[in-house]
């Protein structure tokens, strides 16, 4: 039982291998997104983790919520992808849970482009923002 218990944990991908694996291949290996098409990640995931609203959105863009990852991949990746927000100076935002994650992001936003200009003119209200376009 110990053998298999341990080529479960090694078998496991790492946050970092699931962003490459599931999110690198539009959003660039630094997060920097396609300027007019593919949204920055760098330096906005914790920004969005700030305001319930901003959870909220994260959760639900096409993304996150058509994602063949687990809840609990989403929220790894999306905890790793803050945490290297907060080493380049953002505030480190309370992680997301698993229960969190799957309460929200299996309910896709219908109007992504508005709710985004939403939450990003109420988190610029607060503090810094993720830029408002793509």
């Amino acid at each position: 039982m110990l053998a298999t218990a341990g080529l479960a944990a090694v078998a496991r991908a790492s946050p970092a291998q699931d962003y490459m694996l599931y999110c690198m291949g539009c959003h660039g290996e630094e997060g920097k997104g396609v300027p007019g098409k593919v949204p920055q990640l760098a330096g906005s995931v914790a920004r969005f983790m700030r305001t319930p609203q901003g959870r909220n959105y994260i959760l639900r863009v096409p993304g996150a919520a058509n994602s063949a990852l687990s809840d609990a991949q989403i929220a790894a990746v999306l905890n790793w992808l803050a945490a290297r927000d907060a080493a380049a100076g953002e505030v480190p935002a309370r992680p997301f849970t698993t229960a969190e994650v799957a309460g929200v992001r299996h309910t896709p936003l219908t109007s992504v482009l508005a709710t985004r200009h939403e939450v990003v003119a109420a988190l610029a209200a607060t503090g810094p923002a993720p830029p408002q376009e793509y």
